[in-house]
C-alpha cells in the first residue's frame, strides 16, 4: 500500500522545483508544465463552463505567466505560498482567470452602442486583474465566500445554531437532543437537512452569480481545504 504523503515534505519538494525550474533548469520546467496537468487544467476549465478554445487559450497564458519575468514582471510560480499543494494552486488560479475572463467577456457584451470606442476601451482595461496574485483579489475566493454567506442567511437561525454546536464546538448529539427536547435522531436528522439546504442554497446561488459556471459543492470543500482566507 502507498504511504501517504506529508504535506510538509510534498511542499518543501515543490517550492525546491519552482526555485530550480525559475532558474533555467529545464527538467523542473518540463515537470510542472507536463503534458498531465496541462491536459488536467483544460479540463478542469472545459468542466466548469469554458469552451475548448477558452480551456486551451487560460492554460497556454497561465504556463507563460508561471515563468515569464520580463518587463520587471513577477514570476506566476514566485506567488506559491505553499497552502495546498502546487497543482491546487494552479487550478486555483486557472479557475481565476476563467471567471475574469467570462466576466468581462459579459462586460463586453452589455457596453452600450454608439458610445466612442477609446472610452470603451478604458472601461475595459480598468477592470480589475485577472489572476490570484493578491489574496484580496482571488475571485475564487470571493466568489463562494458570497455564495456561501448568501445561503447561511437563509437557513433557519436555530437550525444553524444545533449545527455549529454539533460540527463546530463538538457537542454531544444526545446532549444537545436534551436542550432542544429532541430525540439524538432527530438531531441527526435535522443536521443532515440543514447541511443539504446549505450545500443546495449555495450552487444556487453561484448559478445567480456567474450562470454560465459549473462549479460543484466538491469545488467549495476543497477550496476550504486549501484557504485560511475563505471567510476573512
Amino acid at each position: 500500500m502507498e504511504e501517504p504523503t506529508d504535506p510538509a515534505e510534498e511542499k518543501l519538494e515543490a517550492f525546491a522545483l519552482i526555485e530550480a525550474a525559475l532558474a533555467g533548469d529545464e527538467a523542473a520546467a518540463s515537470t510542472i508544465r507536463c503534458p498531465e496537468t496541462n491536459a488536467r487544467l483544460e479540463a478542469v476549465l472545459r468542466n466548469r463552463g469554458a469552451s475548448d478554445t477558452e480551456a486551451k487559450d487560460i492554460t497556454a497564458d497561465l504556463w507563460t505567466d508561471c515563468f515569464d519575468n520580463r518587463e520587471g514582471r513577477r514570476p506566476l510560480l514566485e506567488k506559491f505560498s505553499g497552502k495546498g499543494n502546487l497543482n491546487a494552486f494552479l487550478t486555483r488560479t486557472a479557475l481565476n482567470r476563467l471567471i475574469d475572463y467570462k466576466r468581462r467577456q459579459k462586460f463586453r457584451g452589455e457596453l452600450p452602442a454608439g458610445k466612442d470606442e477609446n472610452r470603451l476601451g478604458d472601461a475595459f482595461d480598468s477592470l480589475p486583474g485577472e489572476d490570484c496574485s493578491d489574496n484580496s483579489e482571488d475571485r475564487l475566493v470571493g466568489l463562494l465566500r458570497d455564495a456561501m454567506l448568501a445561503a447561511f442567511s437563509k437557513i433557519d437561525p436555530e437550525k444553524l445554531v444545533v449545527l455549529k454546536l454539533v460540527k463546530v464546538h463538538g457537542l454531544d448529539q444526545e446532549l444537545a437532543g436534551k436542550m432542544w427536547h429532541w430525540s439524538q435522531s432527530k438531531v441527526s436528522r435535522n443536521i443532515s437537512a440543514v447541511m443539504e439546504e446549505i450545500r443546495a442554497a449555495t450552487i444556487s446561488e453561484l448559478k445567480r452569480i456567474d450562470p454560465w459556471l459549473e462549479l460543484r459543492w466538491e469545488d467549495f470543500v476543497e477550496l476550504c481545504k486549501q484557504s485560511s482566507d475563505l471567510f476573512s
